[in-house]
């Protein structure tokens, strides 16, 4: 995938690029509600989760509660709800696909919309509206490279995280303490990861009974909060035993700007319905047309791009009712 660099913001403008990133994706949101349908209700009942312990839990219990996300192959819906930054609410479509294929979209007849996703090589942000397209993206290696990410502070493979497929993968994360009990009950656990940048910290914390995740804490290595992520109304999966939420909170810091905030329901989820070879869904959109900022490369590099941008459909091409699926709601 060739990214003819057509970057017109310079580094001063960055923190006010991220301003009018939100501003974009809070007009796309209130835009669109007029049109939007309402989220489909739920024809299945709750699915309470399991508990697992009945006393204090050990590294090794934690571990294993939390990595039977690793079950978890792909997630796919097309009852998503999404607000930014306490907006109005607009129906979405969210597709994840390991290691790092996400895709969330939402539009409006295929021009006005958003476009957030993630292939194996690079990630990418496109709001179209009937002004200014806009696309923010980066290839994955020269991101995490970046210290200074005064528009975007995590790229948006963290959001699977956050949505509720987390791992204690000590493969590559390293312990810092033992896990500790807050005073609400809820454990904590603190984890480094190495990046070419330094050590990010990343806290979990877990509930006590039912060993999923309710909240994700990520610091730089300042340490400097950069993304923080809650989650609720979580539902047992038979399928691949292990409990997704279904509401997330999720706030995003970046340096020298407004924080950023997203809050996404899901009516219910299709798990482990992708086909792994078809890849088409991930690719990231056409930048003709868009005014654009590559997020792992520093200073300008300006070009001017053409002024109209060519109309395409801001959701991937799928089915069942906007997701690829066998048809089976596994639980």
């Amino acid at each position: 995938m060739k990214h003819n660099q057509l970057n017109i913001f310079s580094d001063t403008e960055k923190p006010k690029a991220w301003k009018a990133l939100q501003c974009l994706v809070i007009f796309i949101f209130v835009f669109a509600a007029g049109g939007a349908t309402c989220m489909p209700r739920r024809t299945i009942p709750d699915f309470q989760p399991t508990p697992l312990f009945n006393s204090p839990p050990s590294w090794e219990q934690l571990a294993e509660a939390i990595n039977r996300s690793r079950n978890v192959r792909s997630l796919q819906s097309n009852s998503v709800t999404v607000k930014a930054n306490d907006e109005r609410s607009i129906n979405s479509n969210v597709t994840w696909s390991r290691p790092k294929r996400f895709r969330l979209t939402a539009s409006v007849l295929g021009l006005a919309g958003v476009d957030i996703g993630s292939n194996d090589d690079a990630f990418w942000m496109a709001i179209r509206n009937f002004e200014q397209p806009t696309m923010f993206f980066a290839r994955h290696n020269e991101f995490d490279l970046q210290v200074d990410r005064p528009v975007l502070p995590v790229s948006p493979e963290w959001l699977i995280q956050a949505m509720g497929v987390c791992e204690l993968d000590f493969t590559r994360l390293v312990p810092q303490q033992q896990p500790i009990t807050r005073p609400d009950g809820m454990i904590e656990i603190a984890t480094w990861e190495p990046t070419p940048i330094g050590n990010y910290r990343r806290t979990l914390v877990v509930d006590p009974k039912y060993g999923f995740v309710r909240e994700v804490f990520l610091f730089d290595p300042s340490p400097r909060l950069v993304a923080h992520a809650k989650q609720f109304k979580h539902e047992y999966y038979t399928s691949v035993q292990t409990s997704l939420p279904h509401q997330v909170k999720v706030q995003l810091l970046p340096s020298g700007s407004e924080p950023f905030e997203l809050d996404i329901s899901i009516a219910s989820y299709v798990i482990n319905g992708l086909d792994p070879d078809n890849q088409k869904q991930f690719e990231m959109p056409n930048m003709m047309g868009y005014k654009t900022m590559d997020l792992g490369r520093t200073g300008p590099q300006a070009m001017v791009p053409q002024q109209v941008a060519p109309p395409q459909p801001m959701v991937p091409q799928v089915s069942y009712r906007g997701v690829q699926s066998d048809g089976l709601l596994k639980r």
